[in-house]
């Protein structure tokens, strides 16, 4: 089925993978995109994580640009040294907390740091206005006296019910602390951002620790940005964070990313996962891509989604395989039936 089919390569576009039909290499064009984000859905063991990577990586080296990983699983680490050379700055959240201040910040990016971090704690949270108001109060001292503390500690005995997952939380956040992970690096540098363990206590601590981070990245790279992508996201088992936040999310994916230069990667073990909003958001992504598996039901739930008749249903069913799935890439509407290479 895989022809030897001299294809030449198209530098304007990221390389997917062989279409399985002809043997063509399948490239998606970017500069026909109206945004640059991508969404890989997959059961476990159909290769998500590195389709997603592959293809991540390659977008990033052709935007010349960097890349923020949200690590639950806590294999990219090691895993991206495959994709690529370039060094990775790895950061444990519970060995190195959050800096929501320091004692170099400007007092304008210290409120706004503070706003942002009560503001996403009360997503999740429904905190009550005056329980907001302590907390303000309370960091805004911390922060303006450069104390160094962590703020499950300081924080202790705010809360109207006592509540050990908020308190696993605010263990990984911390104030006025000049020898935490400055947050500049993940604007300027490529970052894995370790969260598995974090996961593992509490999906919801690890949603908030992402939402945070990529809410003030995008203060920051809104300044940087000199090129249509200025940082890449990659946010891998999706599901934890749209069951906690999927408004927040959606609010990202759509009103913010493209003015401020970010392009999201995501993937997810089932469409379903992003309800009710996996209808926006995959009108927002340029590149769908579903990978194999040998449920009916499986696809038919994506078939509106990847432009599948009743036969290219039957079809996906049959190509069952790591790596290989049916990809709709802007601006073509039929999909294609492709084997993620990566190899490039």
């Amino acid at each position: 089925m895989l022809l030897d089919t001299p294809i030449k390569s198209d530098k304007n576009g990221v390389y997917i993978g062989i279409d399985i039909l002809f043997g063509k290499k399948i490239y998606w064009h970017t500069e026909q995109s109206p945004r640059h984000h991508m969404l890989v859905v997959g059961p476990t063991g159909s290769g998500k994580t590195i389709a997603l990577t592959t293809i991540a990586t390659r977008l990033a080296n052709l935007y010349n640009t960097t890349l923020a990983i949200f690590d639950v699983k806590g294999e990219y680490a090691s895993l991206i040294r495959l994709f690529t050379d370039k060094n990775f700055i790895a950061w444990n959240v519970l060995q190195t907390p959050i800096p929501i201040c320091n004692c170099s910040e400007a007092q304008e990016d210290i409120t706004h740091s503070i706003r942002l971090f009560i503001n996403t704690l009360n997503s999740l949270y429904k905190l009550p206005t005056y329980i907001r108001e302590q907390i303000h109060e309370q960091l805004t001292k911390l922060c303006k006296y450069c104390y160094e503390a962590s703020l499950d500690n300081v924080l202790r005995g705010y809360w109207v019910e006592e509540s050990e997952t908020m308190y696993t939380t605010l263990s990984i956040f911390g104030t006025a602390s000049e020898s935490s992970a400055p947050l500049h690096l993940l604007y300027q540098k490529n970052v894995v951002m370790d969260l598995s363990k974090l996961f593992l206590l509490d999906p919801k601590a690890a949603a908030i620790a992402t939402l945070y981070v990529l809410k003030r990245m995008l203060r920051v790279v809104k300044d940087l940005n000199t090129s249509p992508i200025a940082k890449i996201v990659l946010l891998d088992e999706l599901w934890y964070l749209a069951q906690s936040s999927i408004e927040d999310l959606v609010n990202i994916l759509i009103r913010y990313s493209r003015g401020y230069g970010i392009a999201l990667a995501m993937a997810t073990q089932s469409i379903d996962d992003l309800n009710p909003y996996a209808d926006v958001i995959a009108e927002n992504c340029s590149t769908i891509l579903a990978l194999s598996s040998s449920s009916r039901n499986y696809w038919v739930r994506l078939s509106r989604y990847l432009n599948l008749g009743k036969k290219g249903i039957e079809n996906a069913t049959k190509f069952v395989g790591q790596g290989i799935g049916v990809a709709k890439l802007y601006p073509h509407e039929k999909p294609f039936y492709v084997y993620i290479d990566p190899i490039d």
